[in-house]
């Protein structure tokens, strides 16, 4: 990762250019050379006295770390002792030098294993969420399009679009009171959408629990009773995590019940492959049993997965990027808490009404980040940033960028304070105490938690 970029450097030492490294290993290879020519001059190398025993401590600090390592070397201390209390003559003198050697070589190799241990772990949480982040887009990007495509099929006089049904579900989901299961409470409503969509003549929408579907129906279209749990589509269904169907020469040939009593199983599975129900689907007409009305099923039903598995309390504000960025935010919280990944917010404040800065801020939205248009208790326009993966030094570089472009469009010697914005800065606190960002957002920038909720 280049040392340019705005995310952390997970580099295990400062780099070199490849000359310095040639210098730097042949010195201390001499070096390690004139210290045993000066302590042990007779063997300067010691080549004769050399501890084959260390591999032991040394093999077991590469594959498993610092602790494990120690306890090697200390059962081999241990060893030197008791063979010196059985009286062994080659150990009446205390090898004191070993014992030092052999504990501190298992520890660095043990400390350094651990060290690339950590950076690996961090790396991988860092990808698995600009990859969260990917599936996010490419569900919306999809909906959007489908929903255009859908729309110029409707018949006259009906207006419902697929984010209008969407929007519909989010509100029935912030009526619900935060005890219960909300797949319970909304089974019928999501059975309706998907069966409007996809022209579902029988099918059932089941609760899925510990990978394991429950035989009753939440909700059904038609007559759709009890279903097996060990149905072969069922299973493989549960197993990929992915839509399974019955092939379309097999369904016009009749022969599918040989297979399975169902056409299609769609898992409503959220961006981070939880499954929390299924959609088991007996009869559909055979002129939409197609990939494309397929491919719709299987993007509603991760849409509505990721609204059940929506936070209560973000589903409360009155405004749908609210809600998002109150998500997001909370999700950024817990990877600083429990993965210690680096997150940061930047508010901006504009004392006075200005478009052109609002639209400035908007250009400079970097990849990963988040932006929200709030209006605070001293009625400023305000824009807040959440940065994942993003440490205040990078926080810093983006407020330094952010000058840059500020320059180019106002002119040479106009700072964001001579424009009238306040910039505040807040790095989330891996200790998991939150008062200190409940502070910053409802206190200093004047925020509300009807506009971020925490």
């Amino acid at each position: 990762m280049s040392t340019d970029s705005p995310y952390k450097d997970f580099t295990l030492a400062a780099r070199a250019t490849e000359l310095a490294a040639w210098v730097e290993t042949v010195l201390l290879t001499a070096l390690a050379v004139g210290l045993g020519i000066y302590f042990v001059p007779e063997d300067p190398l010691q080549v004769y006295e050399f501890p084959w025993p260390m591999l032991a401590p040394l093999l077991v600090g590469l594959r498993y770390g610092f602790v494990k390592a120690l306890v090697s070397a200390c059962l081999l201390v241990a060893a030197v002792l008791l063979l010196r209390e059985s009286g062994l003559p080659a150990y009446e003198r205390m090898p004191g030098t070993w014992i030092i050697g052999m504990l501190v070589i298992s520890m660095v190799v043990g400390e350094f294993r651990d060290l690339w241990d950590r950076r690996l772990q961090r790396l991988q949480m860092a990808n698995e969420y600009r990859q969260y982040r990917l599936d996010e887009f490419t569900r919306a990007h999809q909906i959007l399009r489908i929903s255009h495509d859908r729309l110029e099929l409707r018949v006259a006089g009906s207006d419902q679009s697929l984010r209008s049904s969407l929007l519909i579900l989010r509100e029935r989901m912030r009526e619900l009171k935060p005890q219960g299961d909300p797949l319970v409470t909304m089974a019928q409503p999501i059975i309706a959408l998907l069966g409007q969509y996809g022209s579902l003549g029988i099918a059932g929408l089941y609760k899925v629990k510990e990978g394991k579907m429950v035989s009753r129906p939440l909700a059904t279209l038609g007559d759709m009773e009890a279903l097996d749990p060990d149905d072969q589509m069922v299973r493989l269904c549960l197993e990929k995590g992915d839509l399974i169907s019955i092939r379309e020469e097999l369904l016009e040939r009749g022969d599918q019940k040989q297979f399975s009593s169902l056409q299609v199983c769609v898992p409503l599975i959220d961006t981070e492959d939880n499954i929390l129900g299924l959609l088991a689907i007996r009869q559909m007409p055979f002129f939409v049993f197609n990939d494309r009305t397929l491919s719709l099923l299987a993007l509603l039903a991760g849409h509505v997965a990721d609204l059940l598995g929506s936070d209560a309390s973000a589903l409360q504000l009155n405004d749908a990027d609210a809600q998002s960025f109150s998500q997001q935010l909370r999700r950024s919280l817990v990877d600083v808490e429990q993965h210690d990944l680096d997150a940061s917010l930047c508010m901006f404040e504009l004392t006075d009404p200005n478009q052109e800065l609002l639209r400035l801020f908007a250009d400079s939205q970097r990849g990963l980040d988040l932006q929200i248009h709030l209006v605070n208790s001293r009625g400023h326009d305000c824009i807040l940033v959440l940065m994942p993966l993003t440490s205040t030094e990078g926080s810093r570089g983006y407020l330094t960028r952010l000058q840059y472009q500020l320059v180019e469009r106002f002119g040479q010697g106009r700072t964001l304070e001579s424009v009238g914005v306040r910039a505040m800065f807040f790095e989330m606190d891996p200790s998991g105490r939150r008062e200190g960002l409940r502070s910053f957002l409802y206190h200093e920038c004047g925020l509300n938690d009807q506009q971020v909720a925490i």
